[in-house]
């Protein structure tokens, strides 16, 4: 891990560095790192070229935003996370934001950021948890790709195009969802209930449809738990 974190640090600085500079570095890291000092061994953050594409992949922002982790069973709060998925990279800034560090993948149980929690699934990807019940789970997968080459100023740019897909588990089977309607057919037994609610909270399936598709599984939620207490 030493070596690793040494490696990151002196390519990062450009530094040739000896034997007791090597020593220092790494004690002033330590230092500053503390108790996480382990989720910053993995590779230097991959820079995108502004001269090769027109915008950036990362979700929602490429400001780094506080976050949780949870590497290796400990949970790390408070730590500045941003993730790429199109490379599916979750990224951290090292202490004093010296260094942009890719978190190694096979070590990360789950991370939150905004409130979402993400967990890796078993295509090197994650899933979004955004309702995780008993009753249902909602799950969203961030869909990445760089769009096709376009001519500006005669320079050739790619901007990144980026979707979410939905799915929807009830009783161990899994449902892919895009619309209003096609989360209302997994439930038909509240159909009406489901429609109503939709119109008179004006949930917005085409701009906001993370949030639409949430609260619409929360209320079906409360429906199931009212249907089951009274039989």
């Amino acid at each position: 891990m030493k070596r690793h974190i040494l490696y990151i640090l002196a390519t990062f600085w450009g530094l040739s560095l000896s034997a007791q500079s090597t020593e220092k570095v790494f004690e002033d890291f330590r230092k500053a790192a503390g108790d996480h000092s382990a989720i910053y061994t993995g590779k230097v953050s991959y820079i995108y070229s502004q001269q090769k594409y027109a915008d950036l992949p990362y979700w929602e922002t490429d400001e780094y935003r506080t976050g949780t982790l949870s590497f290796e069973g400990r949970v790390y709060t408070n730590v500045l996370l941003r993730y790429d998925p199109f490379r599916k990279d979750l990224n951290i800034v090292s202490p004093q934001s010296q260094v942009n560090v890719v978190v190694n993948p096979l070590k990360i149980d789950y991370f939150i950021l905004n409130g979402i929690r993400f967990v890796p699934n078993n295509q090197g990807d994650y899933l979004m948890m955004l309702h995780e019940t008993p009753y249902l789970t909602l799950t969203s997968q961030l869909k990445c790709i760089a769009g096709v080459e376009e001519i500006r100023d005669n320079a050739s740019f790619r901007t990144f195009v980026t979707k979410e897909q939905f799915t929807l588990t009830i009783n161990g089977v899994s449902h892919e969802i895009n619309k209003r309607n096609s989360f209302i057919k997994c439930f038909p037994a509240y159909k009406k209930q489901l429609k109503k609610y939709a119109k008179e909270n004006h949930l917005d399936f085409s701009d906001h449809k993370r949030e639409a598709f949430i609260a619409l599984a929360r209320y079906t939620e409360t429906l199931i738990k009212a249907d089951r207490h009274e039989k």
